[in-house]
């Protein structure tokens, strides 16, 4: 019993850990808090988002700081539901919302993205580190800070882009930023459950 019961709190401390990292390394880097956001990411870290792909801890949080300083206020909403643990190996899924305002020519929007943010994670000398952040795509909007403006989107174009991140992708090319069209998302739900099935592989130690 007593051994049960250890076994239940372990898990519950793992997952409330985790909980904690994902939420913190968010809430760092929206208030610019660099250095609270790398202690968060593994050395070897993969991440991959609509602006980065790449690896190295560091390297992200330095090219976040880049990217902070050209492109203005975005932030994060995360809401952390679904970690799996192995030894020192888990798994994080959340769901969450990126949100922005920016500027189309002189109109003024905000848009938000709905995704859910997913992490690999292990325990080095005792701390939970993220081995990889990757963001799942559901939808975004789009709408007028000034609501008796019209939305200069070129529409035809927009048709043309992921439906689950096309006003993401939109915004990000009138930024210069050319966004991969092959990111996970929810209209794509085979590449999703294959990603998954690696990710369960990983977590049972099959790599």
């Amino acid at each position: 019993m007593a051994q049960e019961l250890d076994a239940r709190l372990r898990e519950h401390l793992d997952r409330e850990e985790l909980f904690d990292l994902v939420r913190r390394e968010r809430f760092a880097r929206d208030q610019r808090r660099f250095d609270v956001m790398a202690q968060c990411f593994h050395r070897d870290a993969y991440v991959r988002t609509s602006w980065y792909d790449g690896h190295g801890g560091d390297a992200y949080v330095e090219a976040t700081r880049k990217w902070m300083g050209n492109t203005g206020n975005s932030k994060h909403w995360v809401f952390p539901a679904f970690a799996q643990v192995m030894r020192g190996r888990a798994t994080v899924e959340s769901p969450a919302m990126i949100f922005n305002r920016a500027k189309l020519g002189d109109v003024e929007v905000d848009f938000h993205v709905f995704c859910r943010f997913f992490s690999r994670a292990v325990r080095e000398e005792g701390v939970w580190k993220l081995l990889s952040f990757h963001v799942f795509f559901e939808r975004d909007v789009m709408k007028l800070v000034n609501p008796s403006e019209t939305l200069p989107i070129d529409w035809e174009r927009l048709s043309a882009m992921r439906p689950s991140y096309k006003f993401l992708t939109y915004i990000q090319s009138v930024r210069g930023v050319k966004v991969n069209p092959d990111l996970l998302g929810d209209d794509r739900p085979d590449e999703l459950a294959a990603f998954h099935a690696d990710e369960e592989r990983w977590l049972a130690g099959a790599e």
